[in-house]
């Protein structure tokens, strides 16, 4: 009677074919994560009240050259040409890492000036929408 006895490196074969298998998919797994990077983007979206659309965004140019003062990005502004419903204005901008963007905020609080396109703004909008990223390269 014959049995059906594999080697044993056959079956060390096998081990370390799995073990190596692992190896690979879990460096696989982290080069993907380690492609996230610390890079912020940041968009605003406005929705404006009926009428206000060209007011909003003549508003918010105007915010971004306040932002210019205060010696941060201006970010940039993008209008909407075609298409209903969504917003008709975007701000968006880009920040080196999750601490320039809190940074950039502090700053924002404590202008005066910024908080009054703020006010105004929101005289003008139905809605308003904020929307933080981590860039994935």
């Amino acid at each position: 009677m014959m049995t059906d006895v594999k080697p044993k490196s056959a079956s060390l074969h096998k081990y370390l074919m799995s073990i190596f298998l692992l190896v690979l998919l879990s460096s696989l797994s982290l080069d993907s994560m380690a492609q996230v990077t610390d890079t912020i983007l940041v968009q605003n979206l406005y929705f404006p009240k009926p009428g206000k659309e060209e007011e909003v965004f003549k508003w918010r140019l105007h915010a971004s050259e306040v932002r210019a003062k205060l010696g941060l990005p201006k970010g940039r502004v993008l209008k909407k040409l075609s298409g209903s419903g969504g917003p008709f204005v975007i701000w968006e901008c880009q920040y080196p890492s999750l601490e320039a963007r809190e940074k950039d905020v502090t700053i924002l609080d404590k202008s005066d000036e910024f908080k009054e396109v703020q006010a105004h703004m929101s005289t003008l909008l139905d809605k308003f929408e904020r929307y933080v990223f981590a860039i994935h390269k």
